[in-house]
This record gives structure tokens, sequence and C-alpha cells, in this order.
């Protein structure tokens, strides 16, 4: 396995191989092919036309604003990086943290499981911090586990009204990544704290305005329960980016939710789409880490 660098900032690429020696193909071509049967299920439940839709919110303007949101999004979770890395006693500095963080998402979108990006995180800071592995895993843990907390809180508050089941149950996923956060977070301290809720709170809020956007690039209505659920089933780890789960889950739930099930699929196809092109940065962050050391070794 072979690693770059982007100045101060090391990204480790998954190639065809773990560090054991086993092949990594198997689960990622599974991944692709859970995406594909939900996404299937769920043409299969409101048409295929639906995700034809999703493509009409490619517009100049929605993309500029995806990729502005996509930067609100990595720069408020870069600075939740960068306050609890050098909690755990990691240097890493914003720009750096920012970097990671662009670097991340857009191995999460692209990688198995949703999850890729910040394992690969995690491991390039395996060796800092007071305890090897563990001080990068918990520094991450909280930063991905405040926002999703807030997330699911907010799908809890907007549910309550259209389903006491959903609202039971992202409460009690909000309340166990509480306790979960609060555990990572453990001596961080109340300014501190305060950075990081703050800056979940502006990159949940981001999330949501880009859903919001997909919606009204549709020219539909908006309905933020709509998103707030589309965004909260993302959280299962499940197919490629979201992709599958996301469209499905809204499928279903369309019917609580007082939307039809193609403008749900619709949109969220459209978020999809919008959210690819905001992690799109990331991509650039690789390349040029990669042109850097490829220069670097061409040198020695």
């Amino acid at each position: 396995m072979t690693q770059t660098h982007l100045g101060a900032v090391e990204t480790r690429p998954v190639t065809d191989e773990s560090p054991g020696g086993r092949t990594l193909w198997p689960p990622r071509i599974l991944m692709v092919m859970t995406s594909v049967v939900l996404l299937g299920l769920a043409a299969w439940l409101v048409g295929s036309r639906a995700f034809l839709q999703g493509l009409e919110s490619l517009r100049p303007t929605s993309i500029l604003v995806a990729l502005l949101l996509g930067f609100v999004t990595t720069a408020a979770q870069s600075l939740r990086w960068y306050t609890l890395a050098r909690h755990r006693g990691i240097d890493v500095t914003f720009t750096r943290a920012l970097a990671d963080c662009y670097a991340s998402a857009f191995g999460n979108m692209v990688l198995p499981g949703g999850l890729g990006g910040d394992a690969a995180r995690v491991a390039v800071y395996r060796s800092q911090g007071d305890k090897r592995w563990t001080s990068p895993l918990l520094a991450l843990g909280a930063e991905r586990l405040s926002a999703t907390t807030l997330l699911f809180t907010a799908a809890a508050v907007t549910l309550a009204h259209r389903s006491n089941v959903l609202a039971g149950v992202a409460a009690l996923v909000a309340l166990t990544c509480l306790v979960a956060s609060f555990s990572c977070m453990r001596g961080l301290g109340a300014g501190r704290s305060v950075i990081v809720w703050s800056s979940s709170a502006v990159g949940v809020l981001a999330l949501l305005v880009l859903y919001l956007e997909a919606m009204a690039a549709l020219n539909g209505p908006i309905v933020l329960a709509l998103a707030v659920a589309g965004l909260a089933s993302m959280s299962i780890p499940l197919g490629m980016g979201g992709w599958g789960v996301r469209e499905l889950s809204v499928a279903v739930m369309a019917p609580t939710l007082a939307v039809a099930g193609d403008y749900a699929v619709a949109t969220s196809t459209a978020y999809g789409l919008l959210a690819t092109i905001s992690c799109l940065p990331g991509l650039a962050v690789l390349l040029i880490a990669w042109w850097r050391r490829h220069g670097r070794v061409n040198r020695d």
C-alpha cells in the first residue's frame, strides 16, 4: 500500500490488497451490488423516471451552491477535527485538517460503506497522539458522532407530528450517539466543546440547505421532513456514498412524509448528485498529493 503527501497531509489510497494481504475487491463489489439492488427496488416502487428527474437539478446555479455549501460543511468539519485531534495530542494545523476532511469526504463518497475515507484518516494518524490508533479513532468518533447526534435530534423533532415510531427511533439513535460522543470527548473542556457542537450545528444546517436546494432545483415543494429523513438514512453504512439506501428509504417513508414517492426519490437523486459535486475538491486534494509525491520520487 502506498502513501502520498500534500504538504503535511498524508493520504492512504486503497489498493487491491489490505495490509494483511487480503483483497479488498469482494467487499467493494458487494457494496456496489448493494447500491444497485437498493436503487432497483426504489425504481420498482416509484418508477425509473424519478431518477431521470433528479438530473434536472444539475444547473450552473445549483452546482455553484453545492460547491459553496460543500466548503461550509467541510470547513465546519475541519474545525471539529482540528479541535478534537489536538485535544488527543495529534499535531495538525487547520489547513491540514481542511485537506484531510475534503479527502475523507471524497473517499466516503466513492469507497464501500461510506466510511472508507474516515478509516483512511484514522490510519494516516495511527502513530500520532497519546495512544497509537486510539487517539485518532476517538477524535474522529467524536467529530462524526456530534454531527450525527444533532441530525437525528432534528429528525426526531421534525418527524414527531408525522410518525411516533420514526420519531422514537430517531430519538433513540440521537441519544445513543450523544452518549458515545461524550465518551469520545472525555476531558475536552467547555471551550472546545462549544466549538465542536457549534461547528456540528453549522455542518448539519449546510447539509439540510443543500437537500432543500435539490428540491428547489426541481421546482417542487420544500419539505424539511423529507430532507431530514433522507440525510438520516445515509447513516446506514451500506452501498456506495449513500446511493440506494437513501432512495429506497425516502420511497418507503414517502406516505408518512406526505409527499409523492417519485418526488421523494427524484429529490434524493438530485441531492446525491449535488453532494457528489460538493466533494470533488477532495479529488483535487488527492491528485495534488499524488503529483507532489510522484515528482519527489522522480527527483530522488
